[in-house]
């Protein structure tokens, strides 16, 4: 008992006066709390899975992860969104990733045959006509599809750039295409220069490699 009395009389001073903790340095900084100070060494949240992470009863406001399904920082904060239950509108707190604006679904670097050059992992580009095995009248468009995510034109932002040796001479234009229960988007990726010679060669429609990025617009997209 003495000993346990000696420990906490020693630990007393410490929990009662010190205004802030320094944590690899002696001089923390007084507007902090708690000042963790290194040149070598990082900080490191918990980590855990989108299970755990929402396994977590009523987590406090400002609480921060890191979630490794995700592979970015959540934070749980409170959300403007509301859902309507049965006797009212409730507020839907909710964890949000740290950058709490739209959401970046897929983004890629593509030449001009629709092989991918750079990007994200869940999306494939094809060509649709002339030069790959289809017949010149067919579309001419690239068909864009996302895995896991269907694309709809009126909540989405598809960003598409031609970059390149001639890209100030592309046209641009996006759409929305259903085949069966897939959502695609498809580009339109035209050299405008050469229409009037022959739009259904291969030399004469592209030039330029796209840059794209896909984003979801919605309020409340996560």
């Amino acid at each position: 008992m003495r000993v346990i009395v000696s420990v906490f009389i020693w630990l007393l001073p410490i929990v009662t006066f010190a205004q802030n903790i320094g944590i690899g340095t002696s001089i923390p900084n007084s507007k902090a709390i708690l000042d963790l100070t290194s040149t070598s060494r990082v900080f490191l949240p918990p980590r855990m899975t989108d299970v755990q992470m929402n396994a977590i009863s009523s987590p406090p406001y400002g609480s921060l992860i890191y979630n490794t399904d995700l592979h970015q920082f959540m934070g749980y904060i409170k959300s403007h969104t509301t859902k309507t239950l049965l006797g009212g509108t409730t507020t839907v707190n909710k964890w949000l990733p740290l950058n709490t604006g739209p959401k970046m679904l897929a983004w890629g670097v593509v030449d001009s045959f629709g092989n991918e050059i750079n990007g994200s992992e869940n999306y494939s580009v094809t060509w649709d006509g002339y030069g790959n095995g289809s017949a010149s009248t067919t579309n001419n468009w690239y068909k864009l599809t996302i895995a896991s995510n269907k694309f709809f034109k009126d909540s989405m932002l598809l960003m598409v750039t031609a970059v390149g040796n001639g890209s100030w001479d592309q046209a641009i234009a996006v759409g929305e295409l259903l085949e069966g229960t897939i959502q695609r988007a498809t580009i339109k990726f035209t050299d405008v220069s050469r229409i009037a010679n022959n739009f259904t060669l291969e030399a004469s429609r592209r030039r330029s490699n796209f840059y794209f990025v896909l984003y979801d617009l919605r309020k409340d997209p996560f």
